[in-house]
């Protein structure tokens, strides 16, 4: 099931992020702020610009979708952005994961986003990623890049 989250998924959600960044190779460079994860989650809960879906299985979070919708830089135009989205690596293969992102594209439609801008950055299943997205509509329109300076 897909639904919006709530204030008690909140915790589900930092762990849930936790896990994604562990799982990739890219953002485990990072040290993982469950307090900053926090207050991004609440304040997108707290904002009619923000989106915080999770999806349950028998009760379970097994997913989420975070993101945003807000003018462009250089325009009055809306464009959602997705944030963050993850799925319990079980869970992955089934429809869960089109449902969250049927879920967003909806929501940005009724927030009269122009379109949605997704990545796939975590470097986990990459292609199979983007692959559903093109699967669901969405086209390949970027490129992205980092130059890292390391501590």
């Amino acid at each position: 099931m897909i639904e919006p989250g709530r204030p008690s998924d909140i915790e589900g959600l930092v762990e849930l992020g936790r896990q994604m960044a562990a799982e990739s190779p890219r953002w485990n460079r990072l040290a993982y702020s469950a307090e900053r994860v926090r207050t991004t989650i609440t304040n997108l809960m707290a904002t009619s610009d923000g989106l915080v879906l999770v999806a349950r299985r028998d009760g379970l979070l097994v997913g989420g979708i975070l993101a945003i919708a807000s003018p462009n830089w250089m325009s009055e135009e809306i464009i959602a952005q997705e944030l963050a989205f993850f799925i319990l690596p079980r869970y992955r293969g089934s429809f869960t994961a089109t449902r969250l992102i049927c879920a967003m594209a909806a929501w940005s439609r009724a927030k009269g986003a122009r379109w949605i801008e997704a990545g796939v950055s975590t470097g986990v299943h990459t292609e199979r990623t983007a692959a559903l997205y093109e699967r669901l509509g969405f086209r390949h329109y970027m490129v992205g890049l980092e130059l890292e300076h390391g501590n």
